[in-house]
């Protein structure tokens, strides 16, 4: 009997890793389709795969430098983890196209904004409401 149990959790544990793989592939595939008819970049929920209208987005230093297809699962995975929001953005010094994770703040929040920026090595927020770019931080290095 005990094996039985053993069993049948292996095989719920295993079934639900397949699960989120595939699930964290569909999402990737979504928001990589997304992306690429939003050249100048985006901020999407992943839950319902709509652009927030309003916050303060702020990215997460776990995802920094993610900036191709194959690197989106992860971002999307964090993202499925944490807040459930995905950014994309081109980063016009060096042409490339970065995702990373993110974290919307309210917009009544700026400063707890740029405190968790700053403690993710961020060099700046974007405010959805008026797509405004606010520099918290020019010497920081992007990890």
């Amino acid at each position: 009997m005990l094996v039985g149990v053993f069993f049948l959790c292996s095989t719920l544990f295993l079934a639900q890793c397949r699960t989120s793989s595939y699930q964290v592939k569909g999402i990737a595939d979504k928001v990589w389709t997304y992306s690429q008819t939003h050249p100048d970049g985006f901020t999407l929920d992943i839950r319902t795969m709509s652009e927030p209208t309003e916050g303060i987005c702020v990215a997460y230093a776990a995802t920094q430098n993610s900036h191709s297809r194959d690197q989106l699962p992860k971002v999307i995975s964090h993202a499925l983890s944490h807040n459930g929001y995905v950014g994309g953005w081109l980063n016009t010094s060096d042409s490339l196209y970065y995702f990373d994770s993110d974290r919307i703040f309210p917009e009544d929040s700026l400063s707890a904004a740029i405190r968790f920026a700053k403690e993710n090595g961020q060099i700046s927020v974007f405010v959805l409401s008026t797509y405004t770019e606010i520099v918290v931080d020019s010497t920081a290095k992007r990890r």
